[in-house]
């Protein structure tokens, strides 16, 4: 591993600012020494992540235990074995980084059965399941791992050694060995997901000073670097529950940026759809920045999903592949979803000391961008050029930021992409208030609790559950005029003045739902004449030429593996049934390459078959990227060949990015539907 570190006060810190940057080996960022002495002891560390207490020994150097930071001690050309209890990991010539690619024997690369295998029992047994925290071996850990060990075979395929372990994980969850966050059980990691940390982990690093601490991130291409889990606020548990975000705590030494935090606890069954495990311990950030970077603007990602379900972790939302080829830092963001960010009740707005409550998840994002302004130029990007940009759910977080008090001054730009409705004009505060007081007094119903201290003590599992066995729409949890984050509800925002009346694109699919593309209208009826700045609208028409032949349209969220130039996101667009024909079916697809399993039924390389993305696929994406990354530099999406008309209610001005693959401007917004 390579580790380029940047020094001096965060705010300077910056990738590329211009300087060469200092590559050290890693020992010199841990701190570790060595000596002209050949027998002179001298200091290595052990990685996937740092791997911390586990057993080792050299020829000449005594048994000893892996330090919190991974460190070990070793002679000039002395063999070292690593052990966890009686089970023997492997052998190498100490050095100033050994891996279990290492240590090995003839292992080649970390596709080696016997490499991966290590990799998936290092990090399933981390004593509290965040690999960012390095890896933690405790000694009920390591007494467990002992006994077990004439049964850990690594030279098998990873699919039986998995099943191999799930016995010895169940006993160390009964002992309370583990201490995640998360009350399900601890699970074996994939292989691929042990590979991919692995990789992350073990290739070019880089470090930056941030308000809370060093962070060590990774290179994510050969261009950018990237920035995994990283807190933005304290973990919102137990009494923190349904309470406003508290700032974070800063750690010592580096804290590692290569693994995914957990996804925000949500509907459990959704976990595999992205990336992470699932908790409420979710307020973390992930950020992508040119290794060049100085002083770009910086776009701020929220995923849609409603209010309740999905999240930032997703490879399309962070790939390093997409915007930031165009010049920006980009940041995703997780924050609290559904019951846990969206419930307002009685008792928890007779404690809040404002006389209401709710709107937890969007102080959460309030939070995240006074992070960004702190911190995000360590990472190369200028904290007065934010924008804020989100699809479906995530539209609609960016609108309420743009009405909250709470958000003014933290960002400068807005994107709403298939995230509008009409705005309620007879409605106040009050009523919008005792609207989610409902919500929350049903969802305490459903849980079977009958106070605050009641609730606060359930794992989060039993409200997803109670929402799930009742069929609870995810359209339930959103947004509320709270006397706090939103005293005011939209409309009379819209009458009295913006909060943030900033440059603002909007804009729906041409597939999209009936209920969005009639509600864009009808928003910038009731918007725009009283709306100071320039705004810029859009409908999004294309699809691949495959998925064209089914004469299909352009789905609610089809425009986002273009923006995010990430084509395999169609295909989870398929899996999660927004891909329908006009009928309001899942459109057939079959057996393309003959693998017994049809894309109806679920094989992804069908479905990424189906499509024939083409080259005007790849010039649509270019083109969005580049309009996208202009409004977020300027103001002003237009290109050097294609000018954007700010729309008003006197021109009607709307971008058709067509089927055919041109984008022009066109009219007819009040056409939507």
């Amino acid at each position: 591993m390579v580790s380029s570190k940047l020094r001096g006060p965060a705010r300077a810190a910056v990738l590329g600012a211009g300087l060469t940057p200092l590559f050290l080996a890693l020992t010199g960022c841990l701190g570790g020494g060595g000596g002209s002495d050949g027998d002179a002891s001298r200091s290595g560390v052990f990685v996937d992540s740092p791997v911390a207490g586990l057993d080792y020994q050299g020829s000449r150097t005594p048994a000893g235990q892996t330090d919190a930071q991974g460190g070990f001690r070793y002679r000039a050309d002395e063999t070292i074995r690593f052990f966890i209890g009686d089970l023997e990991l492997g052998s190498a010539v100490g050095a100033a980084q050994l891996t279990p690619l290492s240590i090995v024997a003839g292992a080649e690369s970390v596709t080696d059965q016997r490499v991966t295998n290590m990799l998936i029992l290092l990090q399933s047994i981390d004593a509290d399941g965040n690999l960012n925290n390095g890896i933690q071996i405790t000694h009920e850990i390591r007494q467990e791992v002992s006994f077990n060990a004439g049964n850990i075979n690594f030279d098998q395929s990873s699919a039986d050694f998995r099943t191999s372990l799930t016995a010895m994980l169940e006993r160390l969850d009964e002992v309370g060995a583990f201490t995640d966050t998360d009350p399900r059980a601890r699970t074996v990691v994939d292989a691929a997901d042990a590979q991919a940390h692995f990789q992350r982990s073990a290739g070019p690093r880089v470090e930056v000073e941030t308000t809370g601490g060093t962070l060590r991130g990774f290179e994510a291409s050969a261009s950018t670097w990237q920035f995994l889990g990283v807190p933005y606020a304290k973990p919102p548990l137990g009494e923190l529950r349904w309470r406003p975000p508290q700032p974070p705590e800063p750690w010592e030494g580096v804290r590692e940026a290569t693994s995914w935090a957990d996804q925000s606890a949500q509907d459990y069954t959704l976990e595999r759809v992205n990336e992470g495990g699932m908790s409420e311990d979710s307020l973390y950030l992930n950020i992508t920045a040119p290794k060049d970077a100085e002083g770009l603007p910086v776009m701020v990602w929220f995923h849609g999903g409603s209010f309740a379900i999905l999240s930032a972790n997703s490879p399309q939302y962070n790939n390093p592949n997409g915007l930031v080829t165009k010049g920006v830092v980009q940041v995703s963001v997780n924050h609290r979803l559904g019951p846990f960010g969206y419930i307002a009740h009685p008792l928890l707005s007779a404690e809040s000391g404002y006389g209401g409550s709710g709107n937890y998840g969007q102080m959460d994002l309030v939070m995240a961008l006074e992070w960004i302004q702190d911190n995000i130029a360590a990472f190369g990007g200028d904290p007065d050029n934010v924008t804020i940009f989100g699809q479906s759910g995530g539209g609609g977080k960016v609108y309420s930021l743009m009405n909250s008090p709470q958000a003014v001054g933290l960002f400068h730009k807005a994107i709403v992409q298939s995230g509008v409705a009409p705005l309620e004009t007879d409605s106040s505060p009050a009523d919008s208030l005792a609207v989610s007081e409902a919500i929350g007094a049903a969802l305490f119903q459903r849980a079977g609790v009958t106070t605050l201290e009641q609730a606060r003590a359930l794992p989060w599992t039993a409200f997803a559950k109670a929402d799930l066995d009742n069929n609870i729409p995810r359209q339930t949890y959103r947004p509320n005029s709270d006397n706090y984050y939103l005293p005011n509800t939209y409309y009379q925002n819209v009458q009295q003045g913006m909060p943030s009346d900033v440059p603002l694109m909007a804009g729906v699919t041409n597939g999209d739902y009936t209920t969005i593309r009639g509600a864009l209208p009808i928003w910038l009826q009731q918007r725009s004449a009283d709306y100071q700045s320039n705004q810029y609208i859009y409908r999004f028409s294309r699809v691949p030429p495959g998925w064209d032949d089914l004469g299909l349209s352009s789905c609610h969220g089809c425009e986002l593996p273009y923006l995010f130039n990430y084509p395999a996101g169609m295909v989870q667009n398929y899996l999660l049934g927004l891909v329908l024909t006009d009928s309001y079916t899942r459109p057939v697809i079959g057996d393309l390459n003959s693998n017994g399993i049809s894309g109806t039924q679920g094989d992804p390389a069908d479905i990424y078959a189906s499509m024939r993305w083409g080259a005007q696929d790849v010039a649509m994406a270019d083109l969005l990227m580049t309009q996208w990354s202009n409004f977020a530099r300027t103001g002003d999406p237009s290109t050097a060949s294609l000018e954007w008309t700010p729309y008003s209610l006197a021109n009607d001005a709307l971008m058709e990015h067509g089927n055919d693959g041109v984008a022009a401007m066109t009219t007819g917004v009040a056409e939507s539907p």
